[in-house]
């Protein structure tokens, strides 16, 4: 059974008639992610909401180290920018698995995708506030223990700065 979170935003009032019109559901190929899609399905389906599927592209830490005997990078621009294609090419394969399946389990919801690059946490909120969304729905990956007191997951910085209520699926 998956439990969930709810943090409503002082902004918005739950209750309100046909409140969620507008769903976002970040995914990242997690099993928590896979649960959150189809709990967003069953919001969308009760009260006639749309869903936009968000993968988010994080970007590519390379360390600007250069060889000492030939002062060329120690990773090819090359390798980088083949590195860079593939990550596009896993991204935009996840949104296209993930919205074929959604079709099939719920056919009449409207569903579409959105690719973007950048620090997830940030691309999702800002993606949040730019579309309007009435909600968040997304699943949990803490990274446990020692990382997370130091950097945060990125469901907790979304609920934190999400302009709408943020519902977190484990």
């Amino acid at each position: 059974m998956s439990q969930i979170m709810l943090k409503r935003s002082n902004t918005r009032f739950v209750g309100e008639p046909n409140f969620f019109k507008k769903i976002l559901v970040p995914l990242d190929g997690s099993e928590h992610a896979d649960k959150a899609l189809g709990f967003a399905l069953d919001l969308a389906e009760k009260y006639s909401a749309s869903i936009v599927l968000l993968s988010v592209i994080p970007p590519v830490n390379v360390p600007a180290v250069l060889y000492p005997t030939t002062g060329l990078p120690s990773v090819p621009p090359q390798t980088i920018d083949a590195y860079s294609k593939e990550r596009k090419t896993r991204h935009e394969k996840l949104l296209s698995d993930a919205i074929q399946k959604a079709k099939n389990i719920k056919p009449n919801i409207k569903i579409s995708t959105k690719l973007a690059e950048g620090r997830p946490a940030d691309k999702i909120v800002e993606t949040a506030k730019e579309g309007n969304f009435d909600i968040i729905v997304m699943g949990s990956r803490g990274l446990g223990g020692v990382k997370e007191f130091f950097l945060g997951s990125v469901s907790d910085r979304v609920a934190d700065e999400a302009p709408c209520p943020v519902l977190i699926v484990k």
